[in-house]
């Protein structure tokens, strides 16, 4: 197998997982260059119709026998999160190239153990799909950041909304266990934990607050109630190296407002990524009374009718397959923009600080 396909072949992925690939990755990784080559589900029922679905030639019965085709170059691991260490770590040891799901890992050790696995594997691409970096909106708004557009920044929101764990008729699965990495805390916590540390620098120490709206929900296997040990809503205080502070919230329980925003305040001006991913900006002689004007961003992939949605998930997927297309047809395994294995570790750090802190109230380091 080549580790460095030809450009105009293109990678050929295999993906695990059935959910999320059906949705968005396979429809985004396409019009970004890469090639479905071959898919795996916990039911292989559900794989071979998304290939039906998709065209994808090749449907395997588990990710072992996947990680031993020759013509698969690289491995997308969108599976509940107990799976991706395993997976990732075995999918290196046999010479593919992997885009694993977040969270990284259940926990700080297993993420250390997936780094070391990566470093010992310096011929493959190894990366966290925080697709959220490429898009262009956030790129923009950490341009900005970077030129002092707000002058001194001061104060940071991140924020994202939505209801689909507000219904207590959802049955219990995987997201309602914290031991298998569920809850809103590991789901979309670890995007914009991620998105902070890469927008705007380090972070020093976090603390949190974490909220489990319906604490028992029927198992759909025996029909009776079990208990949600995950958290549906996650309030998480940052406080940045360079003396930003900020708040992250993430719930799964949000009536009404959906989608995510983030406003960057500072000295001297504001920056807003709206709900719809479009970037405002308020600075000059009339800041802070000023009017918001929209600081215009390129962004192609909204213009394209195959992408099934056009949220900032599915435009970051075009974007960040284009950029794996890219490095692979130069031989490079490094993306400077992609989340690496080490970013992953870090944010795992900042997830089981956000864990420790619901639970003793208080600043944890980092």
């Amino acid at each position: 197998m080549s580790n460095n396909p030809s450009e105009n072949q293109g990678p050929r992925v295999g993906f695990i997982g059935a959910g999320w690939t059906e949705r968005v990755q396979i429809p985004a990784f396409r019009l970004g260059g890469l090639i479905p080559q071959a898919i795996c589900a916990g039911r292989v029922e559900n794989a071979q119709r998304v290939a039906e679905k998709f065209g994808i030639p090749q449907v395997y019965a588990s990710w072992e026998e996947m990680l031993e085709a020759e013509n698969v170059d690289l491995v997308s691991i969108v599976t509940p999160p107990a799976l991706h260490g395993p997976i990732s770590m075995a999918a290196l040891e046999k010479g593919k190239h992997v885009i694993c799901e977040k969270p990284m890992a259940l926990n700080v050790l297993e993420a250390e153990a997936m780094l070391a696995a990566a470093q010992s594997a310096p011929e493959q691409l190894a990366i966290v799909d925080h697709e959220l970096r490429f898009t262009p909106q956030r790129q923009a708004m950490r341009r900005l950041f970077r030129e002092n557009y707000v002058g001194r920044a001061i104060w940071l929101e991140m924020t994202w909304f939505s209801s689909h764990r507000l219904d207590p008729e959802r049955p219990w699965n995987w997201w309602s266990d914290a031991e298998q990495g569920g809850g809103a805390l590991f789901a979309v916590g670890s995007h914009f934990l991620d998105l902070g540390r890469w927008m705007f620098g380090r972070i020093d120490a976090v603390t949190a607050q974490l909220k489990t709206a319906h604490h028992y929900r029927i198992d759909p296997t025996t029909g009776l109630p079990k208990q949600v040990t995950a958290d549906d809503h996650a309030h998480i205080g940052v406080k940045f190296a360079n003396g930003i502070d900020g708040v992250i919230t993430t719930s799964a329980i949000a009536a009404g407002h959906q989608g995510a925003s983030i406003t960057l305040y500072g000295t001297h001006g504001v920056l807003w990524l709206d709900r719809e991913d479009r970037l405002w900006g308020k600075r000059g002689p009339n800041f802070p009374n000023g009017e918001w004007e929209e600081i215009p961003v390129e962004d192609p992939a909204r213009e394209l009718e195959e992408l099934p949605s056009k949220n900032a998930f599915a435009r970051g997927s075009v974007y960040l397959a284009q950029a794996v297309v890219q490095a692979l047809a130069q031989g490079q395994t490094w993306i400077s923009e992609a989340a690496s294995f080490y970013d992953g570790l870090k944010v795992q750090r900042a997830l089981e600080a956000c864990r420790r802190s619901n639970v003793e109230k208080a600043w944890i380091p980092l």
